[in-house]
């Protein structure tokens, strides 16, 4: 024999019931302001926390290198007579 009880619950009906009519934003918004929040606090942190401020006169940096002695062999270059056609009318080079 079967509980009554037991036979009332197995036949209850359930509805579920989705409401479609209400206006559904996504989270952008809010994942946005988030990121807006950090970049800015990011900021903040470089030009108050002096990350951004400091000079390059501060600190022990020596940018005084000793280069090598470089000799080059002579190298006899000749001489180029270079001569250049008058301008005048008619050449085609005229600037006006």
């Amino acid at each position: 024999m079967e509980d009554p009880e037991r036979e009332r619950l197995r036949e209850t009906d359930r509805t579920t019931i989705i409401q479609t009519d209400r206006d559904r934003r996504g989270g952008s918004g809010a994942l946005l302001a988030i990121v807006a929040l950090l970049v800015l606090g990011v900021l903040l942190f470089l030009l108050f926390g002096g990350g951004l401020g400091r000079g390059g006169d501060e600190g022990d940096v020596n940018v005084n290198i000793d280069a090598p002695e470089i000799t080059m062999p002579d190298v006899e270059v000749p001489d180029v007579n270079v001569t250049l056609p008058e301008t005048g009318e008619g050449d085609g080079n005229s600037s006006e």
